[in-house]
């Protein structure tokens, strides 16, 4: 047990140093036991690179089953009924994509304020497919976003579906044309975002098939400075209906119907096996359902209900 629970440590910190603080052991101590689990499994499990702890596939996939099992003694420890979002001192970590954000945020901090005070929600992108690390070290606890494939490690539900629109200035000379075919594609300057720069994006994925591609030619730094770039130039990007909508409520922009190929998009939450019986987790996954309930109602006539995956939270 306690060779697991140092090398639960280490995965999630990749440090020594950090993972011994984190259990009040030393640094000696942790090495010895790390060690141990090497002859034991016949696996190097963290390898030493640029000064940081990498995880082996080995380790990956030892981790997710050493998570589950922690969490269960945790959980069996517990007492769910003493858990109190009003009284509840906590960081939460949530990896938003696709401009998530932008519609649901407000609600959710709206609803946390009142009913949690002392939780304290941190955004952070994720632009296209969320990192596996960022969950597994818990940089981040929930992942938001169009994610194409999700390790089997961790637990994930859809959130609901929309449609992908192109999205332009109300002055920009195609403002209030019909639908997009793919050859229109490639009449238009597009911009995305900077994580996607020199990576394959779901853009590519759909487009090959079809011998077609968006080309960018600007890459912004995040989603919030997109309605600004917009106004002020003849670029054109894509964003869920859903967030489209969002923006329109406040500044004067078009959008476009894209190609079949690109519309049909899906929301999913990811969350680690580790967080999954945390009572504060668990709530905080159902406020953030609940967000997108309200923000579904909010854009009746765009969004449809999301069809279930793997597991529920």
């Amino acid at each position: 047990m306690n060779a697991l629970l140092t090398f639960d440590a280490l995965m999630r910190t990749r440090s020594a140093t950090a993972a011994a603080a984190l259990l009040h052991k030393t640094q000696p101590a942790i090495s010895r036991e790390l060690a141990r689990l090497r002859r034991t499994l016949g696996d190097p499990l963290l390898v030493v690179t640029r000064g940081r702890f990498v995880p082996t596939e080995r380790a990956l996939e030892l981790h997710a089953v050493v998570h589950d099992a922690l969490a269960r003694v945790e959980e069996a420890l517990q007492s769910h009924d003493d858990f109190d979002p009003a009284t509840a001192q906590a960081v939460v970590n949530i990896g938003t994509g696709a401009h998530l954000e932008v519609v649901i945020g407000a609600r959710l901090l709206e609803r946390l304020r009142v009913q949690a005070p002392g939780v304290t929600v941190r955004f952070q992108s994720v632009h296209g497919d969320f990192e596996p690390e960022d969950l597994d070290t818990e940089r981040i606890d929930i992942a938001l976003g169009l994610f194409g494939k999700v390790p089997p490690r961790f637990h994930s539900a859809s959130l609901f579906r929309d449609r992908r629109v192109c999205v332009i200035a109300a002055t920009h000379p195609m403002a209030g044309h019909g639908p997009l075919t793919l050859d229109d594609l490639a009449g238009f300057r597009w911009f995305a975002f900077a994580q996607m720069y020199d990576r394959e994006t779901n853009f590519d994925r759909v487009l090959k098939p079809h011998h077609r591609a968006i080309v960018f030619s600007a890459y912004l730094s995040g989603f919030g400075i997109t309605p600004y770039v917009l106004l002020d130039t003849d670029y054109a990007t894509t964003m869920p209906a859903c967030v489209a909508q969002a923006h329109k409520r406040h500044f004067p922009l078009a959008t476009l119907e894209l190609p079949p190929p690109l519309r049909d998009i899906e929301y999913f939450m990811v969350w680690s096996k580790r967080q999954h019986t945390s009572p504060l987790h668990r709530w905080v996954r159902a406020e953030i359902v609940d967000a997108v309930r309200h923000a579904r109602e909010a854009s009746a006539p765009t969004v449809t209900p999301g069809r279930r995956r793997r597991v529920d939270n």
